[in-house]
């Protein structure tokens, strides 16, 4: 059989291999393509896979998988090791196709599954961490934008992201990288590796070989950044560097001896700084000791190291049997430091905690009495509120002992053996993999190591404030060891500890059952067993609700999974091909999954291929949501009401003729609003829980007119039901306030504080500037004023509910130039194009709008690549591009219309919020140097342009954080292969 010219145009691309005899004959060789189980001629099947090699990944300037994802427009933006810290998924990135989330993605390694990372995403989705992978040895990325569940099973319902490691490999080679950004001097990533092997499977039957990658990431603190985002963000949020006190506070290694206030008859607070301070602020008739807090600010990217080491290893006992195996071990050490925690008396925290179950815990910093040593409350103060003070204290006594640190231990080691009995090929192999994540978190307090410091806390009779002891352990205005050892009681580090486990095996047998008049009809079938675990104890100290704002959150659940699984291949005809696949799991709480696939290709002609797939996946209730344990954690909830009152309240002092009280408006705008509040929140899981269903589906074709161009275009759908569901805390609270109103008064599910003294002085704030004569006109109408408390918890529970749907087109275009004596050009562009997303999270009938070109979903994100090959040098061009879109995320809630904008008068024009988000394109420059055929050398410009991101409000400090503000990044990197 001769190859047909398809092939042979996938062959020049790299889509397939070609292998030759040895008399000299072209033979072909089947190769097996991500998404199916059957070795194939003709490397393009019937669904839509893209390749990324090696030398795409250098063009791109990417050092990581996730750099690599964010480059493909197929991915959309998910989590990032580098901005995960308080996220309850600290230290991880993720994979995210089609936007459906990590859990509808499916991440291998060399055809086969990864343990999960222990710490679930939002407490309740399971992924593969893709920072654990071992970059320095991949030979290939092959995404399957399709669906897979008929060959893999559970999660593979946007797509397939498979990492195949080399083969084999011989000698020596190291490489070595650094990267810099001027704009941001703080940025870098440094990374260094080495590949090495020895044996040739031809000559000496066998090959072992290995790589080991090293990772390093220096921290950007506020202290480098702070003022360098949009400019729109400092007009919208005038007192963010104001509020850092940079250079009125007192600095590091300065004693600051606090504040103490009290509270009026109104409700006004009047605060005195205490004698000592050197940095005084003056707000009206009031002073403050401010400190400087920015340098002591978590890391906006936190620092981080990473080594990986991956062996693999063949052996041929025959030429009909090979045994293979490898081991890929990861580490991974995230931290940051963190601004000490301060005592502010009154400060109030509400959580859920494991031990306590829905009773919300809650817990206030306490006052001084009247007797305490510390009380240096003026004459005219102390008279105000019996003697007791309030107090605002930053303990300096061991600044990095407050912080957050991950780690990360992941590892698989994978055993088996392939090869030949007669004419069917079969390959088995047993495989363990697991992981264990460890946060170290030093921020809340120890309700019993506070006692120990500042106890006993008894009840002022005259007031009934809690208030501390008159002369408590913990010595105010002295920076001393002794402070420091009962400061590490205080706020001690606690630990959450997370294991995961996969053992599994798989066997599979293919080859020929039937042969047609237009070929052969091939099959695989084949067997797997699972068995999962995922273990987190949770911190007993959290669990008995004695850590503030941690509840203890744990889980425990382990199963076994069975599945059997069949596909053939049948030449219908010369030139129509069917591919059919089908898939049995059984999981223990929930009767067998079937997930069948159907595929065809037809060769319209030789240089046309349509295709197209229809397939049912499924994604498995994981053991977070159906297993044991329980969600007890702290949430952010935008809370609406607290958010107008806010803001009316402050956008009424900013009109004030006195220039404190409108600054005192620009620090409170907003704070209720673009933050959230955070609230206690918990989740339980659900035993119940039965499979998300999805159908899913492509269409699509592959045009090649000349050996050098080719062209592929796919419509790609899903439609996913059944959805399982932590109900959302904003909507949770939306409904309950429907119900119960804003108060919450009798809701069983969402609880709020009682207006606190804090509240109390802010409308005593406003009542003072409308005395003033001068603010009458401003004044003029009902003064505004909080009518409820700030929002406490929120109960959710774990469901099956809700349905989404989205589609759209990715288009593929690659050609290949011979510039004769000017070298080799390759270009190429891939373009995904979003044409619905959308969804019900009911189960009623209807649609929510479509919410392409709403923030997060831009219709369209492309890149482009040229390649230009000339004697020793190889010059690469990459260009990303992400379209404009509309400032809102919901159609359905606009808030950023002409008109809002107009009357909110911020940094947004009317003109800019009717026009919607502009795009956004950045462009990076690779040159590659091969001077000696073993040593080459790089240097790549990411951002060439310098290209800033534009100011979104919506946006985390003011921008999408798909965009950095790093501006230019430099990088130099050398590789040498050793004889």
């Amino acid at each position: 059989m001769k190859p047909n010219k398809l092939f042979a145009l996938l062959a020049a691309a790299g889509l397939a291999s070609l292998a030759h005899g040895a008399e000299g004959e072209n033979k072909l060789e089947r190769v097996e393509v991500t998404g199916s189980s059957i070795k194939r001629i003709n490397a393009e099947t019937a669904s839509p896979v893209q390749v990324i090699d090696a030398k795409q990944i250098e063009a791109m300037g990417a050092k990581t998988l996730q750099e690599i994802l964010a480059n493909l427009p197929a991915n959309m933006p998910a989590l990032e090791d580098s901005r995960s810290m308080f996220t309850g998924t600290d230290g991880a990135s993720q994979a995210n196709l089609r936007g459906l989330g990590a859990y509808a993605t499916l991440v291998l390694l060399n055809g086969r599954r990864l343990s999960p990372y222990g710490a679930p995403d939002g407490f309740q989705y399971l992924f593969v961490n893709i920072d654990a992978l071992p970059a320095a040895a991949i030979e290939r990325m092959e995404v399957l934008t399709d669906g897979a569940s008929a060959i893999y099973g559970s999660d593979a319902v946007a797509g397939v992201i498979n990492v195949i490691t080399k083969k084999s490999y011989q000698g020596l080679e190291m490489s070595v990288s650094t990267e810099k950004a001027p704009h941001v001097g703080a940025y870098g990533e440094h990374s260094a590796s080495a590949v090495f092997g020895f044996g040739d499977l031809a000559r000496d039957k066998f090959n072992i070989y290995g790589s080991v990658n090293l990772f390093k990431r220096d921290p950007v603190y506020p202290s480098d950044d702070y003022d360098k985002f949009p400019a729109g963000f400092y007009v919208d949020n005038p007192a963010y560097i104001k509020n850092f006190r940079i250079t009125e506070g007192s600095q590091p290694g300065q004693l600051n001896p606090g504040t103490q206030f009290v509270f009026d008859s109104k409700g006004a607070r009047r605060g005195m700084a205490l004698p000592g301070c050197t940095s005084i602020v003056t707000t009206g008739s009031n002073t403050s000791c401010a400190i400087n807090t920015l340098p002591y600010a978590l890391a906006h990217k936190p620092e981080s190291e990473r080594a990986t080491l991956y062996l693999s290893g063949r052996y041929e006992f025959s030429p009909a049997l090979e045994a293979f195996a490898d081991l890929a071990y990861t580490q991974i050490d995230m931290r940051s430091h963190n601004t000490p925690r301060a005592f502010n008396s009154g400060s109030t925290s509400n959580w859920y905690s494991r031990d306590t179950g829905t009773k919300l815990n809650s817990f206030s910093i306490p006052y001084l009495g009247p007797n305490n040593v510390y009380n240096r409350l003026s004459p005219e103060l102390k008279g105000v509120m019996g003697g007791v003070a309030g107090m605002t204290y930053t303990p300096l006594d061991e600044p990095g002992h407050f912080g957050q640190r991950n780690t990360d231990n992941n590892y698989r080691a994978l055993a088996g053996l392939r090869g030949s009995l007669g004419e069917w090929d079969f390959e088995t192999a047993l495989a363990l993999g697991g992981s264990h994540s460890v946060l170290y978190q030093t921020t809340n307090i120890s309700k019993t190591g506070f006692e120990k410091a500042f106890g006993p806390i008894t009840v002022d009779p005259g007031t009934g404030r809690r208030i501390i002891a008159d002369n408590p352990a913990y010595q105010f205005g002295v920076i001393s060891e002794k402070n420091a050892a009962l400061l590490r009681e205080a706020f001690p580090t606690f630990d959450i500890q997370s294991w995961t486990r996969l053992a599994s095996w798989d066997a599979k047998v293919e080859g020929s059952v039937y042969k047609l008049p237009a070929g052969d009809v091939r099959a695989a079938f084949g067997a797997s067993l699972m068995r999962e675990e995922i273990y987190t104890p949770g911190n007993a100290a959290a669990a008995a609700g004695d850590i503030t704002q941690q509840g203890g959150s744990w889980f425990k659940g382990e199963r076994n999974v069975a599945g059997v699984f069949a596909e053939a291949i049948a030449p219908l005809t010369k030139d129509l091909e069917l591919d059919a696949a089908l898939r049995l799991d059984k999981y223990p709480n929930f009767g067998a999954n079937l997930a069948p696939k159907l595929g065809l290709k037809f060769r319209a002609t030789p240089e046309l291929l349509l295709r197209g797939t229809y397939s049912e996946g499924y994604r498995a209730p994981n053991l977070a949501e159906s297993g044991n344990g329980g969600v007890f954690a702290q949430t952010v909830v935008k809370d609406d009401t607290r958010c107008a009152e806010t803001n009316a309240i402050a956008q009424l002092l900013r009109k004030s003729s006195v220039a404190a009280e409108v600054t005192r408006g620009n620090e409170l705008f907003n704070t209720q609003c673009a933050n959230g509040t955070v609230v206690g929140g918990v989740t339980a899981p659900n035993k119940d829980l039965k499979p998300e269903t999805a159908k899913i589906s492509t269409f699509g074709f592959v045009f090649q007119p000349t050996r050098d161009l080719d062209l592929s275009a796919d419509y790609w759908f899903v439609y996913r039901r059944n959805e399982i569901i932590r109900e959302d805390f904003h909507t949770t609270f939306l409904a309950a306030t429907a119900k119960y109103g804003p108060g919450l008064v009798g809701a069983p599910n969402a609880f709020r504080n009682t207006i606190s003294d804090a509240d109390r002085a802010v409308m005593a704030e406003v009542a003072a500037m409308c005395a003033n004569p001068a603010n009458a006109a401003a004044c003029a109408g009902k003064l505004p004023g909080y009518t409820v408390g700030n929002l406490a918890g929120v109960i959710t529970n774990y469901t099956n509910r809700g349905r989404t749907l989205t589609d759209g087109f990715d288009i593929d275009a690659q050609a290949r130039f011979s510039l004769q004596s000017w070298g080799k050009l390759k270009l190429g562009t891939r373009l995904t194009i979003a044409n619905r997303t959308t969804f019900n999270a009911e189960d009623a009938d209807g649609w929510a709008p479509n919410f392409v070109g709403y923030a997060g979903t831009p219709k369209l994100r492309a890149n482009f690549s040229a390649d230009w090959a000339y004697g020793d040098v190889v010059t690469s061009l990459f260009v990303n591009y992400t379209g404009g879109h509309k400032w809102d995320y919901d159609p359905r809630y606009i808030s950023y219309d002409a008109q809002s904008c107009e009357d909110n008068g911020g940094a947004l024009t009317a003109a800019q919020c009717a026009k919607g988000t502009p795009s956004y394109t950045t462009v990076n420059l690779n040159l590659a140097w091969t001077p000696t055929k073993d040593l080459k050398l790089g240097f790549n410009v990411k951002n060439l342009f310098n290209k800033q991101p534009y100011y979104d409000p919506n946006g985390w400090e003011g921008f999408d954080h798909r965009f950095n503000i790093f501006g230019r990044i430099f990088s130099i990197s050398a590789d040498y292969k050793f004889k």
